[in-house]
């Protein structure tokens, strides 16, 4: 899933570095990618988390704030149209309350907006950190099975890409008391075969 340099190889059963004919069960750690990159992203998607929640925080008492004033403002302006342009209140006064009024509730939809985008900070950071976390995990190689390593095919030091098609670090078999083999046959003996018969075979 990431791509890395092998940096180490695990244990198998006997405790043994895994190799051709270890053992292994299902969860074992075959092998470790070099995840320096990859704790540095985690790293700072959690710094990023951080941060879109202290600015949710800010926004919530932003928009406290921004409520006080809309509601101060409001009275005002209740105020002034009670007594309405006169000798007690001049035109500007009146005018400027409206005005106050009018730009507290601008303000505080402009406040409840930016809770809206600080929590969307949030979730897009937390979803950061959650695909940085897995990626972290992708460096730690397992067996998906108990079985006995038949091929290790990359090495310490070992650059590993993750590409469309994904590169094949062990082959595993899961029970060698059962096995499929092909082998070659002459003609001259075809007609000799039959089910069942016990059969030999050579291997190099």
């Amino acid at each position: 899933r990431v791509s890395g340099e092998i940096k180490a190889f695990g244990k198998d059963k006997d405790g043994k570095e895994v190799d051709h004919c270890s053992i292994v069960e299902e969860g074992a750690i075959l092998a470790q990618i070099d995840d320096a990159v990859y704790v540095a992203q985690m790293d700072q998607a959690n710094a990023t988390l951080k941060q879109a929640e202290a600015s949710l925080e800010k926004s919530k008492a932003e928009l406290k704030q921004l409520e006080a004033k809309s509601y101060q403002a409001e009275r005002d302006w209740q105020r002034a149209q009670k007594l309405g342009p006169s000798e007690a209140l001049a035109q500007s006064t009146f005018d400027a309350y409206q005005s106050a009024n009018e730009i507290a509730k601008a303000n505080l939809d402009v406040g409840k907006a930016a809770i809206q985008q600080a929590q969307a900070a949030v979730a897009q950071a937390q979803a950061n950190l959650v695909v940085a976390k897995r990626n972290l995990g992708y460096c730690t190689i397992v067996s998906p099975a108990n079985g006995v390593i038949i091929d290790r095919r990359v090495n310490i030091g070992q650059t590993v890409a993750a590409s469309l098609n994904t590169p094949s670090l062990f082959l595993i078999a899961k029970d060698l008391t059962r096995m499929e083999i092909w082998v070659s046959v002459s003609e001259a003996s075809i007609g000799s075969i039959r089910p069942d018969q016990p059969v030999t075979f050579k291997v190099n």
